[in-house]
């Protein structure tokens, strides 16, 4: 088993950089709706590949663990943040500048453009949070070193949609005066992305 660090704002990067370069994989990540969201965005990319959820079968493809693994698993490749701890597993490296450069940028334009896309993410980063928060191993995966002004952008989000039951932990880059604020941003996103689809719909 592998691992490769990433931080919090380029997993989504990352991933798209390596799934264009190694054409046999499979993205294994929490839920359904993750699934959703990215094969909705890999589509509207141009992008092909296989996903699949913890709980259904591997395959003989790559295994690429974008979510940490619930499980113990023995090949693939996890995604880890630089804050957390994976024993007995091998680091994998690739420099910052072989990163699909504009990824980020056009996954938010699309997200804030496609009011379908838009709430296929936050559905998706909803149930990461929950997943970290619920059903991880706290002591290597722990919900409360996620910067949401951070994470957000791996969703295509420029601000953290709001979260109910549940506030990460306030910090220098996101102090807990903003979270008004953010939550005032992504309402404005979402309406303007649902006016689009009406128009799209009329015309």
């Amino acid at each position: 088993m592998n691992y490769i660090l990433v931080e919090q704002d380029e997993r989504l990067q990352l991933l798209i950089t390596i799934v264009k370069r190694i054409q046999t994989n499979t993205v294994v990540v929490f839920s359904e709706n993750q699934i959703n969201f990215l094969q909705e965005l890999f589509i509207l990319m141009g992008i092909k590949t296989n996903f699949r959820t913890q709980q259904q079968p591997a395959n003989q493809s790559l295994q690429i663990y974008y979510d940490p693994p619930q499980i113990e698993v023995k090949k693939g490749l996890i995604f880890v943040l630089p804050e957390e701890k994976i024993p007995n597993c091998s680091e994998s490296k690739l420099e910052k500048n072989k990163l699909e450069q504009f990824a980020t940028q056009q996954v938010m334009k699309l997200v804030s453009s496609n009011y379908n896309l838009n709430c296929l993410a936050e559905k998706a980063y909803k149930d990461f949070i929950n997943t970290y928060q619920h059903k991880l191993d706290q002591n290597n995966y722990d919900v409360l070193k996620l910067n949401p002004m951070r994470l957000c952008k791996s969703f295509g989000f420029e601000v953290s949609p709001k979260l109910n039951n549940f506030r990460l932990k306030p910090s220098k880059e996101y102090p807990q005066k903003q979270n008004k604020t953010n939550q005032i941003k992504s309402k404005q996103i979402k309406k303007k992305s649902k006016l689009v689809k009406q128009k799209q719909n009329k015309s």
